[in-house]
């Protein structure tokens, strides 16, 4: 548990639709509600009509230009400012930006294979929707196998199996973090 100065601030990182969404929101019904803050990167995406957007079909939502950093570090230091005890981000692109990272005391990765994580995403509806149907394997299978490259060997970063069960996968994080 993280000490009365300072929060333990976790990051839920990796692929998309791996179950970072649902183990934060499980961490939070777990925990004490008055000393938890829980920050979703998606609420940091640029807005569609940002200039950050070309609009054109080329734009790729699941990169780390896509996402407003600066608010987002800013509101985590924020977060680590006032009194809670933990502190959780989830998002695919926690660990890209080293300002971000520095404030992140545990990391985990969350991975899946492909045609689990295609299967899944499909699943999904997205706002605004994917611009074609060959988005995912255009656009973001080749920056999530960047990320594999990047933090799949690091030992500050535990891998997460996203294709096990989910409530095994939160009772371990829970238990990590206790």
């Amino acid at each position: 548990m993280a000490s009365e100065l300072a929060p333990l601030v976790l990051g839920l990182g990796g692929v998309t639709c791996g179950g970072k969404t649902t183990v934060a929101n499980y961490l939070k019904g777990q925990l004490p509600k008055d000393s938890l803050a829980v920050i979703h990167q998606d609420d940091y995406y640029w807005p569609e009509d940002s200039s950050h957007w070309k609009n054109d079909g080329t734009d790729n939502w699941d990169e780390l230009a896509a996402f407003d950093m600066d608010k987002l570090i800013k509101d985590v230091k924020e977060k680590i400012s006032q009194k809670f005890h933990y502190i959780i981000i989830e998002g695919i692109m926690l660990y890209e930006d080293t300002r971000l990272e520095e404030l992140i005391d545990r990391k985990y990765f969350f991975i899946l294979p492909y045609e689990e994580c295609k299967s899944r995403r499909v699943l999904r509806a997205y706002e605004p929707p994917e611009p074609y149907p060959e988005y995912f394997d255009v656009m973001y299978w080749p920056v999530y196998q960047q990320q594999l490259e990047l933090f799949t060997h690091r030992a500050d970063i535990k891998l997460v199996d996203s294709t096990n069960i989910i409530e095994a996968i939160q009772d371990a994080i829970l238990a990590d973090i206790q």
